[in-house]
């Protein structure tokens, strides 16, 4: 089969479009004939080399944790061949090629007119916004939402979903063409983070402490702007660090916002899959169950499997609206 593998560490350019023996299921899996494999900002640092020891796939491996696609081999298990099938796998899934190993009791079946394009899009991003606003944060609806990276693919999700739950959204982007995306997708306010007046911006429209829930994938410093915007009892949740660790005292700044009372959580995908998998699937299962019914709309666009390189360039320049996802034909 085709399939992108990486056989050294480092830059896009490690990405290797080449023929690799086509895996065979063992008891519990089936073979996935893959239609759509997404890129995730985690294939890029898997592709780096810069996971924490014990989560590096071996060399060679080929990248990819989620996707959709059409059951070609069921191996006995209560799956049938032909089934159209979506699913979040783990690191090392290797979904960047034609044919993919998936456990059986890790897919959702989709109807037969599912589009798998659309339906590839949500395991990881929508699944993330879905858990953080439902499970972690536990919003309440009439409240108010601030959302970095909102144009982002966890961004629109949560943007999208936050609507579902009757929530006031405040969008953060860094550039005045996604600042507008967002208000075009339902966010009611939306503001440029690189202007330097943005949170009196933000406190102007919606109150000196009007935000009750923060999802913020950035952290770094970020995290004491968001502590002087919170309303009391407010819950920030980190799911990233793209900003790096911050030089704050964060004790500190808690201390001096003590009497909000304020929590944060933290949101990591992968523990809530190995440690609570029946979270995962009854959630994904009624994200499908939105999308047939047209309440979520994913934005995506897509490169075919022979371009990963100049589709991994995209994604770390910043340029892609919603999620990129990878086309096997």
């Amino acid at each position: 089969m085709k399939a992108i593998q990486i056989t050294k560490n480092g830059g896009a350019e490690v990405l290797q479009y080449k023929e690799v023996q086509t895996p065979v299921p063992t008891e519990g899996q089936v073979l996935i004939k893959v239609h759509a494999a997404p890129v995730n900002f985690i294939d890029t640092i898997l592709r780096e080399g810069n996971m924490p020891p014990g989560m590096m796939p071996e060399l060679p491996f080929i990248p990819g944790v989620e996707g959709t696609g059409i059951i070609e081999d069921a191996n006995g298990t209560h799956l049938q061949k032909g089934d159209k099938v979506a699913f979040l796998g783990v690191i090392g899934s290797s979904v960047y090629a034609e044919y993919a190993l998936v456990d059986a009791n890790k897919l959702v079946v989709l109807n037969e007119d599912a589009n798998l394009q659309e339906a590839a899009v949500l395991p990881v991003n929508y699944f993330t916004a879905y858990h953080m606003l439902k499970n972690v944060a536990k919003v309440e609806a009439g409240k108010t939402a601030l959302i970095y990276a909102a144009s982002g693919g966890v961004g629109t999700a949560l943007i999208q979903i936050a609507k579902l739950l009757d929530l006031k959204i405040v969008a953060l982007e860094r550039r005045d063409e996604k600042v507008e995306n967002a208000l075009q997708m339902g966010a009611d306010f939306a503001f440029n983070t690189s202007n330097e007046n943005w949170m009196e911006q933000v406190k102007k429209a919606v109150g000196e402490n009007g935000i009750n829930y923060v999802f913020n994938p950035v952290a770094g410093d970020s995290i004491k702007n968001d502590l002087e915007l919170i309303a009391p009892l407010g819950h920030i949740v980190v799911f990233g660090f793209l900003g790096g660790m911050g030089e704050f005292n964060l004790l500190q700044e808690l201390m001096n916002n003590f009497s909000k009372a304020p929590s944060i959580s933290f949101s990591e995908l992968y523990a809530t899959y190995f440690n609570n998998y029946p979270l995962v699937d009854s959630g994904l299962k009624e994200l499908y169950q939105w999308l047939d019914e047209g309440k979520i709309k994913p934005v995506y666009e897509s490169m075919p499997l022979n371009e990963a390189k100049a589709a991994h360039e995209k994604l770390e320049k910043g340029l892609v609206r919603g999620k990129l996802i990878l086309t096997v034909d």
